[in-house]
């Protein structure tokens, strides 16, 4: 790290001492959070120095703050499902020796949020599951019909596993389904209602033209009727002068 700042220097021991805290899963930190965004902090003061790394450091520790954020977040989440949501959206991080223990946080993360979600349909966990096989053990001192039980009970859970994939499936291709049938009626619906304004718009402009076209012959009606009336006023005034009482 020659040539490296003091803040440089500082960024990276913080951001190490991060990876390392998100990757010990069992102390479950708080202060984790703290430390991202006082990470957050040095790296915006770091973009905004006169002697700053090359951009494409600062892209690359941009990436690994937002992927510690984004693994803060994918924890706080309830179900496992939203878990590997998450994860799948999580930026991924340059291929690099460097970044290195950044990529393996992003590998476990995407193990682990599958496995959450594997354990909620199957509706057990695996302190559960370690339960059941130790009661099974003491109970039938492990002889072959208890491996058969454990056996076939590990393949009914797999064939509910399978069952709920499928009834997911196909309820999302139902909703699918219905959603191109509506938005296909709605353009239907969209067509119908262009061409109807276009021919209220085209009769509408014949009616325009037809009005514009009586206007047009009462003008010249009203200006004879006004040519008449002075040539009237004029023909009284000139009677009434020749012809006095």
């Amino acid at each position: 790290m020659a040539g490296s700042t003091r803040l440089e220097i500082n960024f990276n021991r913080l951001l190490h001492r991060c990876e390392a805290m998100a990757a010990d899963k069992a102390s479950k930190d708080w202060r984790l959070e703290k430390y991202i965004g006082a990470l957050q902090d040095q790296l915006f003061d770091m973009k905004k120095a006169h002697s700053r790394p090359p951009q494409e450091t600062l892209n690359e520790y941009q990436k690994k703050v937002e992927l510690l954020k984004g693994l803060t977040e994918v924890e706080k989440m309830p179900s496992g499902a939203e878990k590997v949501l998450a994860t799948e959206r999580l930026q991924p991080v340059p291929s690099t020796p460097a970044s290195t223990p950044a990529r393996q946080l992003q590998a476990r993360a995407k193990v682990q949020s599958q496995e959450d979600m594997r354990q909620e349909l199957l509706g057990t966990s695996r302190s559960d599951q370690d339960s059941d096989l130790r009661h099974r053990n003491v109970g039938g001192g492990g002889d072959e019909s208890d491996i058969d039980q454990l056996l076939q009970h590990h393949h009914r859970m797999q064939e509910r596993l399978a069952e709920e994939m499928l009834e997911h499936a196909r309820a999302l291709k139902r909703n699918v389904s219905d959603t191109g049938r509506v938005v296909k009626d709605d353009l239907k619906k969209l067509g119908d209602s262009t061409r109807q304004a276009d021919t209220n718009y085209g009769k509408l402009q014949a009616e325009s033209e037809r009005l514009e076209g009586y206007t047009q012959s009462c003008s010249w009606w009203v200006w004879l009727m006004l040519v008449l009336v002075i040539l009237t006023f004029l023909a009284m005034v000139v009677f009434m002068k020749i012809f006095p009482k």
